[in-house]
């Protein structure tokens, strides 16, 4: 049969995009579907995440100005948003089409009345913030991660339901700026899944910071009278109604599957995410799915890294074929860019001891022993590193310090190379540097592995 499209890509994204881009200099012809191409063509990491809200937070390091600090962000957003779509339509000439998609059927998408056939479609669509099903907030003018991004004064007060990376990235961006910030996370520790006595020690530093963390009961019900928010905690040590002018709501993710008309196609779907098998095919054959939509984890660089495999496959055949790659879970490094930085890998400690038990050892390499780390005033941080005993494996890793986002990179491709504790203390680093910690780290990790 012949179709319009050898593929389109539903999603402007850093996955969907790249597909199709790679298999339009492969020689297809290729599309990318896109519901907002002027505020949101490159997808959630360049308009509305992972960009601006680090923009923002690099530019608060260096003024106040909160209108600096704004159009930084909006300068740099503009400058990617435009220049990946004039690579995308002008350069390599893919189309792009402009409007919402949903399905027909296995093979055909309509957008804004067109139909559109394809023999490949990749479902692309990112993610969106999870409300959870508390009490008002349907009645109250709360903001997400994308609305908090066009604020236009600094609170006085903010209150953020959520402490994950989203709510503590915004929550110290404004204390800094000058809110008095109130964060309520249900669970016992911030950053619920990374390691306990890590996410501990930055509750605490947040605490004598001047930031207000609430821990280990969910928000029960939120009022909003007129500009005035009101959070109410029915339970545990810290009950009582909590005020402010602003409420960010930062408790997770869901998949963009709901609007997409998935019941005309033969796809499948766990839960809200479409369902995959090891080469990122759905139920339907011709059908892909990468980045958020599949569900967690979710971060930009592992939809990267999946649309990487996917295109690759393509390249050799349509269909599934036997030397088609299956798609393996790296090392990768999970990032929160609050300051200083946390970044790990790998194992936390309580997952490490359910899987080995007393074998676990633990070395912790504190910022302040470090010149350059003084140096940049980090004092507060350490290294963290888990091995076992009698082995060189790096089962993990939690870095918390300035530029660890960057430092966590070593870690990750020793671990993806076949190398461990033992050969990062071998070769020679810069000095002063910051890189000398990852040295440091190791040297202790081999004394405590029995190396």
């Amino acid at each position: 049969m012949d179709y319009d499209y050898d593929l389109i890509s539903i999603g402007s994204g850093s996955a969907g995009r790249r597909v199709a881009v790679a298999m339009k200099r492969a020689g297809w012809k290729t599309a990318i579907v896109e519901k907002d191409v002027k505020h949101h063509f490159g997808g959630t990491c360049i308009c509305s995440g992972c960009i601006p809200t680090k923009a923002m937070v690099e530019k608060s390091l260096h003024t106040k100005n909160f209108d600096e600090i704004k159009t930084h962000k909006n300068r740099i957003v503009e400058r990617i948003r435009s220049g990946t779509l004039r690579h995308v339509e002008e350069r390599v000439e893919t189309d792009v089409i402009r409007g919402f998609a949903t399905f027909v059927d296995d093979h055909t998408l309509t957008v804004e009345g067109q139909h559109y056939t394809s023999d490949i479609i990749v479902i692309a669509t990112g993610s969106s913030t999870i409300i959870p099903p508390i009490k008002g907030i349907s009645e109250v003018d709360y903001l997400t991660s994308r609305s908090f991004l066009s604020l236009e004064d600094i609170p006085d007060r903010l209150l953020i339901i959520g402490g994950g990376r989203i709510g503590l990235e915004f929550g110290m961006l404004y204390h800094r700026l000058g809110s008095e910030v109130h964060v309520f996370e249900g669970m016992s520790q911030l950053l619920p899944g990374e390691d306990t006595e890590v996410a501990n020690s930055i509750a605490k530093y947040l605490e004598e910071q001047g930031m207000h963390i609430y821990l280990g009961a969910f928000v029960n019900q939120v009022n909003q009278n007129g500009d005035i928010f009101e959070i109410i905690l029915s339970e545990g040590e810290n009950e009582g109604s909590y005020h402010g002018e602003k409420l960010l709501v930062a408790t997770g993710r869901k998949p963009n599957t709901e609007k997409l008309k998935l019941e005309n196609t033969t796809v499948k779907l766990e839960k809200t995410a479409v369902a995959v098998n090891e080469f990122m095919q759905s139920t339907a054959e011709n059908i892909f799915a990468i980045g958020d939509v599949v569900g967690n984890p979710m971060f930009t660089n592992w939809a990267s890294y999946q649309s990487g495999v996917l295109l690759n496959n393509l390249k050799k055949s349509r269909t599934q074929h036997g030397d088609w790659e299956a798609l393996t879970m790296p090392s990768l490094p999970r990032i929160c860019f609050i300051e200083p930085e946390l970044a790990a890998m790998g194992m936390t400690e309580e997952e490490a001891r359910e899987s080995y038990g007393d074998d676990v050892v633990i070395y912790k390499f504190y910022n302040k022993w470090l010149g350059k780390s003084m140096i940049v005033d980090d004092w507060d941080g350490y290294l963290k590193g888990i091995g076992r005993k009698g082995s060189n494996e790096i089962l993990g890793a939690s870095l918390w310090g300035k530029r660890s986002g960057s430092l966590i990179q070593l870690l990750t491709f020793a671990k993806d190379n076949g190398l461990g504790w033992t050969e990062l203390t071998e070769g020679v680093y810069g000095h002063p540097v910051l890189a000398e910690g990852i040295y440091s780290l190791a040297s202790g990790m081999k004394g405590q592995v029995g190396l």
